[in-house]
């Protein structure tokens, strides 16, 4: 892809239309990779017949995954459909599986408990990652104990295999707020879900619909040598761009101008 720029955008965008559909407008908007979204439903990456399809629809397409949202480490057979994830990623050569280590929301008496049973799972997760040769990205979620809870288990466990994917709507939550959390982890940072919010519940908006002070964000990825491709979380629900041709088309502008953003000559460099 040479000096392309990488600008992703996540199936999520409409999970009314089919991933097979998907991806020719993907690829048309200009997009050059795909992340796919946390229903494996619609993606098809837990059967293996659906995977080998979706590997020739990518060779077809030209486009790359560069990572998958995976489910809750603690859910329900959590860890058994979290090591089909990883297995499905490798296949597909995405790097990242990103996953909510907890709840979105999490009781501040339940925090340690929570951690405790988290630690434990994260033991038999970083062997899958080293058998599926993928990294773990833990997503930030509801601000306050259950981002905590992310923040903690990224101090604790070792940044061969576990890292942090920054979501800048769900990091904004109440907001606007500083982005610490994101100053903080920035060389931990593995992926990026970027899109803005306007309020409560109308969020994952392309970034210019919302409150979210992107200049200042820009920079800050900046600043953390982010390499990997400008995920755009964005979705079409509560977007003023009702068709998916023009909501796909802004999405990739707007990545464009985060990325040039983030890649601009820095003026205190040499000429």
């Amino acid at each position: 892809m040479g000096n392309q720029k990488q600008i992703s955008v996540s199936s999520a965008f409409c999970y009314d239309i089919p991933l097979h559909q998907q991806l020719p407008l993907v690829k048309q908007a200009g997009f050059t990779h795909i992340s796919l979204g946390v229903r494996p439903e619609h993606s098809g990456i837990l059967s293996l017949y659906k995977r080998k399809a979706l590997c020739r629809l990518l060779q077809e397409s030209g486009l790359r995954v560069d990572t998958v949202h995976g489910q809750r480490l603690d859910a329900d057979q959590g860890l058994k459909v979290t090591e089909a994830t990883a297995d499905a990623a490798h296949e597909l050569a995405a790097p990242v599986v990103v996953v909510h280590a907890g709840p979105f929301h999490c009781a501040a008496d339940k925090f340690e408990e929570h951690r405790a049973h988290l630690l434990r799972h994260c033991e038999t997760a970083e062997r899958i990652a080293e058998k599926c040769d993928v990294r773990f990205a833990l997503e930030n979620v509801m601000p306050g104990p259950a981002t905590d809870l992310t923040d903690r288990l990224l101090s604790e466990l070792a940044p061969a295999r576990f890292g942090f994917c920054y979501d800048s709507a769900h990091d904004q939550i109440g907001g606007p707020r500083p982005f610490d959390l994101l100053r903080k982890w920035s060389r931990r940072l593995l992926a990026v879900h970027l899109s803005d919010r306007a309020k409560e519940f109308v969020d994952h908006l392309i970034p210019g619909e919302g409150f979210i002070d992107w200049p200042v964000l820009c920079n800050l990825l900046s600043g953390a040598h982010y390499n990997a491709p400008i995920l755009m979380e964005v979705t079409m629900q509560h977007s003023r761009y009702r068709l998916p041709e023009e909501f796909l088309a802004q999405a990739y502008r707007k990545g464009c101008e985060i990325y040039d953003a983030m890649h601009k000559p820095d003026p205190t460099g040499p000429e």
